[in-house]
């Protein structure tokens, strides 16, 4: 295979797991309605479609275009590997941020409950039959 199909060959692969990936992630935040996540939606995706034109027009280039347009595919492709590395590290960044102040909730109402059960503990024995006789009726 010469150099040129190789190298179409594996950034046409490229394009195909960047739009893969660009899909999971528009699945992942399918329906929330954050300034934040839309604007990571759009800058990828118009990322990936200047990529693909760049990798339209190195496919159709002559001999005289092809190493032009062969570094000006490469700019492409590296914009978009870096804009999918730093969008996906600073998700990544916010939901760590997120975990941490849902763990911080939890921790605060786990509290709260074992405070009640210790001021209440009667109270909380008949709670708990309660749910576990309707959870059972539940499950049979």
């Amino acid at each position: 295979m010469e150099d040129r199909e190789k190298y179409l060959k594996n950034l046409k692969k490229e394009l195909e797991a960047y739009t893969q990936q660009l899909s999971l992630i528009q699945g992942d935040f399918k329906g929330s309605t954050g300034k934040h996540v839309k604007k990571i939606n759009k800058s990828l995706k118009d990322i990936l479609q200047e990529a693909k034109a760049a990798y339209g027009k190195l496919k159709s280039a002559s001999a005289d275009e092809w190493e032009p347009l062969k570094a000006i595919t490469t700019k492409s492709f590296n914009n978009l590997r870096a804009s999918f590395d730093d969008k996906i590290n600073a998700s990544k960044d916010k939901a760590k941020k997120y975990a941490g102040k849902i763990e911080e909730g939890c921790d605060e109402q786990l509290s709260h409950v074992a405070t009640y059960v210790k001021e209440n503990p009667f109270k909380s024995l008949l709670f708990a039959v309660g749910a576990g006789i309707i959870i059972g009726k539940i499950l049979k």
